[in-house]
């Protein structure tokens, strides 16, 4: 039998009681949205006498009174979109600044790592006022161009720990080879750090698809709305009675692409975050 010491049991332990902690609320999210508001205000903690008939209800209302179908499209467009933009113009930086031998390469990176320090609804402001004088409210461009370019400093500061850890080597045979800049950019050096661009691009969708700012500053039409957006329908249904039953449906739908994005990726985001601490 493997005997562990006494530091590893403490440790296995908290983090044990860390789960259960973080495992708890999303149970009871789960476990409200199959029960009906009767049931919620009579125990909250009791299991619902028709668990089946109340869920069936639930989702079905929160699907239909949240037009949670075209949102959820329109979020997976402007979320997919924001991703790739932020994704090619951040590897492109990168790669300027780690391979072609720049020489303010160090103050270029120091710049964007300042962009980290910057809260995002700094630029929200100078956004709106940009997106009304090139007439972009009320589109879904302007989230694309808002999300793609709010975490391009996340981004390089990523992608940078990966491109340095690239040998000099094969460049340079790409180059006796004949290939030019470009073609040794895209053929040889993007494939290299997939790691990063799927790390990258895991927290970038997940940071979009939880906003909700950016969507109330800049779209107006309720068929362009984002899923987060929807979410703010279910706060009150009359007077000051809120449907919980109704509400925790909703929020299981919007959590759940998180979710199984998170698990479908979970290797590679681990492996991501490790690899590009590692040389050689």
């Amino acid at each position: 039998m493997k005997k562990y010491s006494i530091g590893t049991m403490v440790a296995r332990i908290f983090l044990i009681l860390y789960s259960i902690i973080v495992i708890i609320p999303f149970a009871m999210l789960f476990l409200t949205s199959t029960k009906s508001n009767a049931e919620f205000y009579k125990n909250i903690w009791a299991f619902s006498g028709d668990p089946v008939g109340n869920t069936i209800a639930n989702y079905s209302k929160a699907y239909t009174d949240g037009n949670i179908g075209s949102s959820f499209l329109n979020t997976v467009f402007i979320c997919g979109a924001a991703v790739v933009l932020t994704l090619a113009l951040s590897a492109m930086v990168s790669y300027a600044i780690t391979r072609r031998r720049l020489k303010r390469a160090e103050s270029l990176s120091f710049l964007y790592l300042i962009g980290l320090l910057i809260p995002g609804l700094v630029g929200l402001t100078p956004m709106f006022l940009l997106a009304r004088l090139l007439n972009l409210l009320d589109t879904r461009f302007i989230l694309i161009l808002s999300y793609g370019t709010g975490t391009i400093p996340f981004c390089v500061f990523v992608m940078t720990a990966f491109f340095r850890t690239i040998p000099q080597d094969l460049e340079d045979s790409a180059s006796i080879d004949g290939a030019n800049p470009w073609q040794t950019f895209g053929i040889i050096i993007l494939p290299l750090v997939k790691p990063a661009l799927i790390t990258a691009g895991i927290f970038c969708f997940l940071d979009y698809w939880s906003d909700y700012m950016r969507g109330l500053l800049f779209i107006i039409s309720p068929e362009k709305s984002t899923i987060s957006m929807r979410m703010l329908k279910f706060r009150v249904v009359s007077g000051f009675k809120i449907d919980w039953g109704v509400t925790m449906a909703a929020s299981v739908l919007f959590i759940l692409p998180v979710l199984i994005i998170y698990a479908i990726f979970q290797r590679q985001l681990i492996s991501g975050l490790t690899a590009g601490s590692v040389k050689g």
